[in-house]
């Protein structure tokens, strides 16, 4: 899952999970525990998009599917699986003074970096390369014109910025910006480090080079950097000086690159539909097959996870097993329209797959009439099991219909409101279909080593797999749809299209609780883990604000700026425990 959807229903089983209640679901669980672990299983590597082990996921499905006696298809899209450095050479002229610069140490290419082959490009220095209309103005003055430009990756959260839009604090709508200036290149600087050269999000590839070097690095080619950035989020004004009067600093640059490009899969499948009139409408279903590979993106956890295999058993091993099994349950069903089953790569990259599917649709993308999506479904918790079924696009009657569907042992509530679920549905959204989207929450394991197979819930799926497929038939079934809603499928943004400005570092439960914003876990550098918090702690209060759930708390954090002070009190079972954060900017 790559995370988040405006409208859901928490719904709260009354029960603890329990063992199947028949053969029918003892033989469901078996195989939803057989599908599972083969997907979650050391030898599939994380199936991580470019990897071979992808493909043999792919494989597999299409054969389950195929053995129900379904028309399959592998729909392939391309996707930029590593870029690697055929030349390469650096130097740093400053008055007489030449210094090679190395590889890997003092500077790499981004991921989309264009080609280049120059000689004694002067550098200029743009401070964050940003233009704000009416005010502040880091390229004003300056001839950017064949020079190799400095600009720092982030862009802070200050006054002299606050009506910046949102799309232009992005570090790729500033490097369009520059390449339209026709610079020679762009340095970016890293204030963590040096990123490995790999596929970056976003385009390819731009035209002109973009390299990331850290400050010390550097050095005082661009005079005392640190100063400069101390400058103006002191003064708000521009700190940019284009080194006129300044011996002259230069770059020698050779750089070529090589994209080494794969195939991704997506596993197509169709249930025909009984009705000869509604079997032309389709009814999809969705899930994503991919995961992090061995972590080299993505991860959460941390430097010490790159390298080992990210199983992703609940993300998405759980949604994939279970699109198989309700195709299973929908095929013996014979519903009037038809369904459409469709399992996803690239969602962990930027919901690729989707994408893909809805720009190159198999079939007329208008007899797509709904689309439902599973992701992350096995993890209903044995002690407070919660699902949430977003809704993004449905019209919210649509939503509160389906509690019709709910078994027994669920309670139901509807809600409205932002939460999680940055997952394919929204692709098909954006194309304006009505879609549910089904997740049983975030939780500590979330895009690390430690999501495997031997955590998932599998009578909890059994349990899903039965809604599922009930609120599956009642849209393949009805005589009429729930029309597309393009206020629900409203994404909430800020009013002044800037981002948050504070990263806390928790890992949210979205469920309702009776005592506060309850955590699944806190990330690894971040503040909530300096002052202590863990996972279960349940938050009370940000400052002087109480924070009852997960909107208190974003409500909250949205009024601080990085580095304020702020006293933090939770709960840890029953124990009132309370900290001083200093609160760190977004990376």
């Amino acid at each position: 899952m790559n995370t988040w959807t405006p409208v859901f229903i928490a719904a709260t089983l009354v029960a603890q999970a329990q063992a199947p209640a028949s053969k029918a679901d003892a033989a469901l669980e078996k195989r939803l525990r057989r599908d599972v672990t083969f997907l979650a299983s050391p030898e599939l590597k994380g199936r991580g998009n470019g990897y071979p082990e992808l493909d043999r996921a792919a494989r597999r499905i299409e054969g389950e599917l195929r053995a129900l006696g379904l028309k399959t298809q592998i729909q392939r899209f391309p996707f930029i699986a590593k870029v690697v450095r055929e030349r390469q050479e650096a130097t740093l002229l400053q008055g007489a003074v030449s210094r090679p610069l190395v590889w890997g140490k003092d500077l790499e290419a981004l991921g989309l970096s264009g080609d280049a082959s120059f000689r004694g490009r002067s550098l200029a220095f743009l401070g964050y390369g940003v233009q704000v209309p009416g005010g502040y103005d880091d390229l004003a003055g300056i001839e950017l014109k064949d020079r190799v430009v400095v600009i720092s990756r982030s862009v802070p959260d200050l006054d002299a910025f606050a009506h910046l839009p949102r799309g232009e604090r992005g570090l790729l709508a500033r490097l369009k910006k520059l390449e339209t200036a026709k610079v020679a290149g762009v340095i970016v600087l890293e204030e963590n480090g040096l990123r490995p050269l790999q596929r970056e999000e976003g385009p390819v590839k731009v035209e002109i080079p973009v390299l990331g070097m850290t400050s010390d690095a550097l050095g005082g080619a661009c005079g005392d950097l640190a100063a400069r950035f101390k400058s103006i989020k002191e003064t708000g004004k521009p700190a940019s000086q284009d080194f006129a009067a300044a011996p002259s600093v230069a770059l020698n640059l050779e750089l070529k690159l090589r994209r080494e490009e794969a195939q991704v899969p997506n596993v197509v499948a169709v249930i025909p539909g009984r009705d000869p009139k509604l079997r032309k409408e389709y009814i999809a279903l969705g899930a994503h097959m991919d995961h992090l590979g061995m972590g080299e993106r993505h991860s959460m956890g941390g430097a010490e996870a790159r390298g080992q295999v990210h199983p992703g058993a609940d993300d998405n091993a759980s949604g994939t097993a279970m699109v198989v099994e309700l195709a299973r349950a929908l095929k013996q069903a014979r519903p009037k329209r038809s369904i459409l089953l469709l399992h996803f790569g690239g969602e962990e990259e930027g919901l690729l797959g989707s994408q893909y599917w809805v720009q190159h649709p198999t079939l007329p993308i208008e007899s797509v009439k709904f689309m439902l999506n599973f992701d992350m479904v096995g993890r209903l918790d044995l002690k407070a099991p919660k699902l949430m079924m977003g809704g993004l696009g449905a019209p919210k009657a649509a939503v509160e219909a389906a509690q019709k569907f709910v078994p027994k042992d669920f309670a139901v509530s509807a809600d409205v409101g932002a939460s999680v679920g940055g997952s394919d549905h929204m692709s098909f959204s954006q194309a304006k279909i009505p879609t549910f989207f089904f997740f049983t929450g975030i939780h500590g394991e979330y895009h690390r080593p430690t999501d495997t197979a031997d955590r998932i819930n599998f009578p909890g799926m059994v349990k899903l797999v039965a809604f599922g497929k009930a609120v599956a038939l009642d849209l393949a079934n009805a005589d009429t749809l729930p029309a597309f809603d393009p206020e629900t499928a409203k994404l909430p943004s800020r009013g002044d299209g800037g981002p948050m400005r504070v990263a806390f570092g928790t890992i949210p439960d979205y469920a309702d609780n009776p005592k506060g914003f309850r955590i699944n876990g806190v990330s690894k550098g971040g503040t909530a883990e300096a002052i202590g918090l863990q996972v279960g702690d349940i938050l009370t209060h940000f400052g002087d604000k109480p924070v009852k759930n997960v909107y208190d708390f974003m409500g909250a954090l949205g009024a601080f700026k990085p580095g304020d002070k702020v006293l933090i009190q939770w709960l840890r079972g029953d124990q009132p425990m309370k900290a001083e954060a200093t609160l760190k900017g977004r990376p």
